[in-house]
């Protein structure tokens, strides 16, 4: 073969070679990744927080019984008193005399009833000796009687006196604090009008309203947990008093167990926790559409292929949402992170 005739041919051949169809290396498509979380059932306890004021448990607003002037006032503002000690005394002109006149009356009557005695006696003897008449003793002994029914009267009204005058000052009904100065001396005080307020110094409460819903779900005895507003303190306390709610809120009365107990005035948190039904909680995350008309949430079946699942989310309690009208149980999983351009049928792959 001639140089030529071999040039002709390696050209052939390379043209042969470069028309060849190229081989092309397929590659699978990568699968999306995602995050899930498993379904779970709520606690059993669901706690409300309410805000309260702690205050004392005995309380008073003490009053004179009888309307006149504040004459003097024995007490200052945060001042501790003990039970019975004086704290106000009120001026009424009309109470000392009277007094005085019951006191005048029940000797007056004392001096009659001694001469009737005498008188009686003298009768009795002459009696003896049938120098009078039966009719003169017997009228002196039913004289006599009626004295001494209408001293036991007087000495009543001496006693309603001194009493009345007595409670012309007033004094504390227990060991208490005064919290609140109401009227000043030189002031004029009606009957019943409360001059100072008090607070006892033993025993402290908060008063919170429970709506009509929960109330009837509380038990009188029932232990109750306190946080102070300011600060991280704590205190134990149980339910005291429950009022009637009907249809609006209903007063609680909670009792602080803690010693040293908070002071007065000062604001808590009071926690209950209340029994409840569980519920299906998924996270707030796994929740798509959650503010629009089509809430549901994407769960994976056991080959971790997507399934949506409608729900209605409930409660939204530390990033976890109750669902219901959902087919939906404990443990199945649900995607929490990298649910965009997911469709039904989808398969992810599970990011650990």
């Amino acid at each position: 073969m001639g140089l030529a005739a071999w040039l002709a041919l390696s050209v052939m051949l390379l043209v042969g070679c470069d028309s060849a169809p190229a081989q092309v290396e397929r590659v699978e498509p990568s699968l999306p990744s995602v995050r899930t979380e498993a379904v779970r059932l709520s606690e059993d306890e669901v706690k409300y927080r309410f805000p309260g004021t702690v205050r004392a448990s005995e309380r008073a607003a003490p009053a004179f019984l009888h309307g006149g002037v504040l004459q003097e006032r024995h007490v200052a503002r945060g001042q501790r008193v003990e039970k019975g000690e004086p704290l106000a005394t009120l001026r009424n002109p009309a109470m000392g005399p009277a007094l005085t006149a019951a006191e005048a009356r029940v000797r007056e009557l004392d001096a009659s009833l001694s001469r009737l005695g005498r008188d009686v006696e003298r009768a009795r003897m002459l009696r003896e000796r049938n120098l009078t008449a039966e009719e003169e003793l017997d009228r002196l002994r039913s004289e006599r009687e009626a004295i001494a029914q209408g001293r036991e009267q007087a000495l009543a009204q001496r006693d309603e006196a001194q009493a009345q005058l007595d409670e012309l000052t007033l004094r504390a009904p227990f060991a208490a604090e005064v919290t609140d100065l109401l009227v000043e001396p030189g002031d004029f005080v009606a009957a019943g009008q409360p001059v100072m307020r008090l607070a006892g110094l033993s025993g402290r409460e908060v008063e919170i309203r429970v709506p009509a819903g929960l109330v009837a779900r509380l038990e009188v005895g029932q232990e109750v947990r306190l946080d102070a507003a300011l600060g991280a303190r704590r205190f134990a306390g149980r339910v005291a008093d429950i009022g009637r709610a009907g249809e609006g809120m209903a007063p609680v009365v909670i009792v602080v167990e803690t010693d040293p107990a908070p002071a007065l005035g000062e604001s808590l948190r009071v926690q209950l926790a209340l029994a409840v039904q569980p519920e299906l909680q998924v996270p707030l995350a796994a929740v798509v559409d959650s503010g629009g008309q089509a809430p549901h949430v994407l769960m994976l079946a056991e080959d971790d292929t997507v399934l949506p699942m409608a729900v209605t989310p409930g409660r939204l309690a530390n990033g976890w949402v109750t669902v219901s009208d959902a087919a939906l149980a404990p443990g199945e999983r649900v995607v929490t992170a990298g649910q965009g351009r997911l469709e039904e049928g989808d398969r992810v792959r599970v990011l650990p």
